[in-house]
């Protein structure tokens, strides 16, 4: 389990440590989907340096992790003061899932994933995720039925307005309306699925004013039952929720699945059933492997 380093007075204003149970290696957690490419993320790969502007409060300011050792990363903060540390810390542990334990998937994908889940070894195995759950499901929504450009463009949209240069809260995105989020954010026919899911999610209490999800109550039959979204959605969702029951099948996987396996995603799936519960994890180990070309330890 990820915790705050309380040798505080070792420190420098606006930094903490991340100090972590199990390897984590921030360059293969970046690199483990498109997510670091889509506002308000910085990837610095010069620095090794990953940053985020996020709204706390009535601040605006950003937050940044380094690499310090396998087990620790450094996060640092500007525009926030040090009443916010405890909130800022818990956004950046969530960007790499700090306290998720990799024993039982490693376990579950020795068989049918033995050179991928080295990865985990080495800290992979994570999705780089948003600060909140909020901001993850509505990038999710984005990528659907739509080219990658697109959802780049959606994402910086909704950021500089209505977000106002941070990804914009519940809230924001219902005031500024479905007109304008279909017209002048281009989202389309998204624009009445996230304005109808987000309040629906306020109003049953599965996330708060901030973005910030229960993730107990966020299970994939209820996001399947929120209108417009349907299983790619729900299971992509899931899986930056640690979630790795499924894969989430796009015209992506399905053609990824066809070009570099001859096969596809029904067969592929009945062929790891062993895999249970890290099946989808095993996908994506597979894809860093193979999109990133991850030499072998």
């Amino acid at each position: 389990m990820a915790q705050l380093n309380q040798a505080k007075e070792s420190r420098p204003q606006g930094e903490a440590l991340l100090e972590l149970g199990w390897p984590i290696d921030l360059g293969l957690t970046v690199a483990s989907h498109g997510w670091v490419h889509l506002e308000p993320w910085r990837w610095d790969a010069e620095t090794g340096t990953l940053s985020h502007i996020d709204r706390i409060g009535d601040k605006i300011g950003t937050i940044a992790m380094r690499q310090r050792d396998p087990t620790t990363l450094a996060v640092s903060w500007d525009g926030f003061t040090r009443d916010a540390e405890t909130e800022i810390v818990a956004r950046a542990a969530r960007w790499v899932s700090a306290g998720w334990d990799p024993a039982a998937a490693i376990a579950a994908l020795s068989g049918h994933f033995a050179d991928e889940v080295e990865l985990v070894a080495r800290g992979g195995g994570r999705l780089l995720c948003g600060s909140t759950f909020y901001e993850d499901f509505i990038k999710t929504v984005a990528t659907v039925n739509t080219s990658w450009s697109g959802t780049c463009r959606m994402s910086a949209a909704l950021v500089a307005e209505p977000g106002g240069g941070a990804f914009p809260l519940p809230e924001m995105l219902i005031d500024y309306g479905e007109e304008r989020l279909r017209g002048i954010a281009k989202l389309g026919f998204r624009a009445p699925v996230v304005v109808s899911a987000t309040r629906r999610m306020l109003d049953d209490g599965v996330i708060d004013a901030e973005g910030h999800g229960l993730d107990e109550r966020l299970d994939h039959d209820y996001l399947v039952g929120l209108k417009g979204i349907g299983p790619y959605a729900a299971a992509h969702c899931r899986m930056l929720l640690q979630d790795f029951s499924r894969i989430p099948v796009d015209s992506v996987v399905i053609a990824h699945l066809r070009d570099m396996h001859g096969t596809d995603p029904a067969t592929f799936i009945a062929a790891r059933a062993e895999c249970g519960a890290y099946l989808g994890l095993g996908y994506r180990l597979l894809r860093l492997k193979e999109k990133f070309q991850v030499p072998d330890l």
